[in-house]
């Protein structure tokens, strides 16, 4: 006969999913306290952490005047557009954290250890402080090699000094300004006392300590401070800094920081932003001062030409007495001076060309890239290709400063470099040899007008030649002078393109971390979770059985009912307590039993179970009890010799000579073996003597009369056969059985063994069998706790 499944499966299983976590009620109280008092001291230990933003403008090209740029622009080929990506590289760049921190006095961190019970073991509750929070500063001594990493104690004393101690397994000697090591330090210790003023020396720290009057008697705490060296400090606010632009289209990038000292982030950000302003009007400013000093040089080599020039026409007109020259004389040496000039800027042009072509003959690799000038070049494909070299040249080295020399967007523009350099080559080529054949045309032309004028009278051709000189010079200077001049107001007039939008300011009202809500919530989570968790995998981990479900999972097997857990000291329930909630189930097991076995002729039951301890001589004896009080003739036939235990159920001698086993064995009568107890209606036939072999005496044919006999004379014998662990035995008894009895404890008997006596039921093996589930604990169980409540309902 297979089960059938329960109705509402899923809802009792959420019900007794529900119940099984209320009955762990003190571990989600347990649970909740220690996540509880855990999320307490996180927030107390953890120190907040504070966001600040900054907003920064990037223009899209230098301001000024045109025609100041247009000079400034002189000496320098770069395009005027910036990429919003080269700008974020060059904020994030290590040089850009280097200069910026080298402003601010960051190599010394601050910290303190509130005299709290969190700190009694060790230092848990540190908070880092600014400088002016705390009760002195320290100076380091620029040029000394200083310990780093390791935290170093200051305590006040009287007369206003300073007791500087510190203790560590290692430490580090580094160069603060630099951050290169020096040496390591094992075994950091020392102890000295300082005056306030005064300079600390010992080999591993050289400071000076000042007192912070405003702070001197505040609140108790133990202060340390800790050196920083520059390196760490840059990779450090690199790691933190975060730069974004605040619109796919904008040209307006966001700075945020974090970091537990508001007042150190604020510095940062607008010490940061500020360095970076002015970096690049240093720039701008670089190019102005070039194009100026240029100039001033030109100007003083053609200030003296001009000057030679005066005199010189001066003194032959003095000396010659000539006032004019001819016309002839005058256009034929206008004509020479324009050649000269030609031919020199020719000459200059050509020189150019082959100091720029040599210089990227010996420089054709990538990674030698240098801004070339296009001043004096008035062909635009060379112009282009020398503006499109530098741009390369300078996108590469905005991306190298993040990335390696194998990263493919740096190998792709390496090429491009390397191809633009090629062609570059092949045009100035091109240009020399042009330059050349251009120079050797104005030298003809240039012999030619020499030897009409060496026709001409000499005082007239050296008039000619001396005041068109003295004019060319004259024009010349007055021409620098004037660009000079313009020079110097575009420097003057200039100004970068960068703005600061925003100062450094915090994010939100509070700290960004930790948030004390969140915390909580997470603690209140895990307080539930955790122990939920654990109950759930206790309960799929645990392979004893227990309960109803677990037996209408394995087996299809019926079950009689569920015995409720009691007294060990009380084993005959049914006759000392009948109204007691075991009485009542067994009662219940009584009627079951004879409603599936209604119309059979079932009066010989055996009861057994997997090992020992699962109850079944208990469940026989008080099942015979409720047979006999209800006004049926009962025997119990104690074939468990191995254990026998039905004596001391009913206060029989376990000492008596006379028993089953003597009985089988032929040395005692039926009457002798048969025991009778107080219970009206049921006898007890115990085991008596424990046999040597009891297999020997259940095979033997006695045990077959004995019970033919007992049948003809009772209306039920139960039948206490040995656990089911001695398969030989269970199958030999089997015979004489109209029905059979499984009895399993809840919590107690493993899975895998009713899984055997299933196994046996299904091939069909032993027939008429029925599962009893005893000792249950109500309380643990949902289903069962109202059964509980029936059972002792009138009691």
């Amino acid at each position: 006969m297979e089960a059938r499944p329960a109705p509402f499966a899923a809802e009792l299983d959420l019900h007794e999913l529900f119940f099984k976590l209320r009955r762990r009620w003190t571990w989600f109280v347990a649970a909740l306290a220690i996540a509880g008092a855990l999320a307490w001291v996180y927030l107390q230990v953890k120190a907040p952490v504070y966001d600040f933003q900054s907003t920064l403008l990037i223009g899209d090209q230098s301001t000024g005047s045109k025609q100041a740029q247009e000079l400034l622009q002189l000496l320098d080929s770069k395009p005027k557009g910036l990429k919003l990506e080269d700008e974020v590289g060059l904020l994030t760049s290590s040089g850009m954290m280097r200069r910026t921190l080298a402003q601010l006095p960051f190599s010394v961190s601050y910290y303190a250890e509130p005299s709290s019970w969190l700190n009694l073991v060790r230092p848990l509750q540190v908070r880092e402080r600014a400088a002016g929070d705390m009760p002195f500063w320290v100076v380091a001594v620029p040029g000394r090699p200083q310990l780093t990493g390791v935290p170093i104690y200051v305590e006040t004393l009287p007369g206003n000094k300073f007791r500087v101690h510190a203790d560590a397994k290692r430490g580090q000697l580094r160069q603060l300004a630099t951050g290169d090591l020096v040496r390591e330090v094992a075994d950091v210790e020392f102890d000295q006392t300082v005056a306030a003023g005064d300079t600390l020396r010992s080999p591993l720290l050289t400071v000076v300590f000042r007192p912070e009057p405003d702070q001197l008697g505040g609140s108790k705490a133990n202060y340390f401070f800790k050196l920083n060296d520059l390196a760490s400090l840059t990779a450090e606010y690199q790691a933190r800094l975060k730069v974004r632009p605040t619109d796919h289209e904008s040209r307006i990038l966001e700075l945020t920081t974090s970091g537990t000292v508001p007042a150190k982030e604020t510095q940062f950000l607008n010490t940061l932003m500020a360095t970076y302003v002015q970096d690049d009007l240093n720039q701008k400013n670089q190019v102005g001062s070039k194009t100026l000093a240029f100039l001033d040089n030109e100007i003083n080599k053609l200030s003296g030409s001009k000057t030679r020039a005066a005199q010189d026409l001066s003194t032959f007109r003095s000396q010659n007495s000539v006032v004019d020259a001819g016309a002839q004389s005058g256009v034929g040496i206008q004509q020479q001076n324009e050649l000269t000039a030609t031919r020199n800027r020719l000459a200059t042009n050509r020189r150019y060309y082959e100091n720029m072509l040599s210089y990227l003959r010996a420089h054709r690799g990538a990674g030698s890239v240098t801004a070339l000038s296009s001043g004096g070049i008035d062909d635009p494909a060379t112009t282009g290709l020398i503006q499109q070299l530098s741009e390369l040249g300078s996108q590469r080295a905005a991306l190298i400063v993040n990335a390696s020399e194998i990263n493919p967007l740096v190998v792709v523009l390496d090429e491009k470099i390397s191809t633009t350099k090629e062609l570059l080559i092949q045009t100035l080529t091109g240009l020399v040899n042009s330059s050349t054949s251009s120079l050797r045309d104005a030298d003809q032309q240039l012999g030619e007008v020499r030897g009409q004028l060496s026709r001409m009278p000499e005082n007239e051709r050296q008039l000619g030649s001396l005041r068109t000189n003295s004019e060319f010079n004259e024009k010349n200077y007055n021409y620098l002078v004037e660009k000079r001049n313009e020079a110097a107001i575009a420097l003057a007039t200039n100004a970068t393109d960068k703005k600061i939008v925003d100062a450094a300011k915090q994010n939100g009202l509070g700290p960004s971390a930790p948030k004390p809500l969140l915390v909580g919530l997470l603690a209140l989570l895990a307080g539930l979770v955790l122990p939920a968790a654990f109950v759930l995998m206790q309960d799929k981990t645990n392979r004893r059985v227990q309960s109803k479900e677990d037996l209408a999972r394995l087996t299809g097997i019926p079950l009689l009912g569920a015995i409720p857990h009691g007294s060990d000291e009380d084993k005959q329930t049914m006759l000392h307590d009948p109204r007691s909630a075991i009485a009542e189930a067994f009662r219940a097991v009584r009627v079951n039993l004879q409603y599936l076995s209604a119309g059979l002729d079932k009066r010989v039951i055996g009861v057994t179970s997997s090992v020992p301890g699962e109850g079944k001589s208990f469940c026989t004896v008080n099942l015979a009890a409720e047979l006999a009080q209800s006004g049926r003739r009962v025997a119990v036939l104690e074939c468990d010799m191995r254990r026998p235990t039905l004596a001391g159920y009913f206060g029989i001698d376990r000492r008596a000579e006379h028993g089953l086993s003597t009985y089988l064995e032929g040395t005692s009568t039926l009457a002798e073996a048969r025991s009778t107890t107080s219970i009206p209606g049921l006898d007890v036939f115990c085991c008596g003597p424990l046999p040597q072999n009891p297999t020997r005496l259940i095979e033997s044919a006695r045990l077959g009369e004995l019970v033919q006999q007992l049948r003809s004379e009772y209306d039920y014998l139960l039948v206490d056969i040995p656990p089911l662990g001695y398969v030989s035995e269970f199958l030999v008894l089997l015979q004489y059985l109209d029905a059979k009895v499984y009895v399993v404890r809840q919590n107690y008997t493993d899975r895998s063994l009713v899984s055997q006596i299933s196994e046996m039921h299904r091939d069909h093996k032993v027939k008429q069998l029925y599962l009893l589930i005893n000792d249950v604990r109500f309380a643990n169980t949902y289903e069962y706790r109202y059964k509980a409540n029936a059972y002792k309902y009138g009691a």
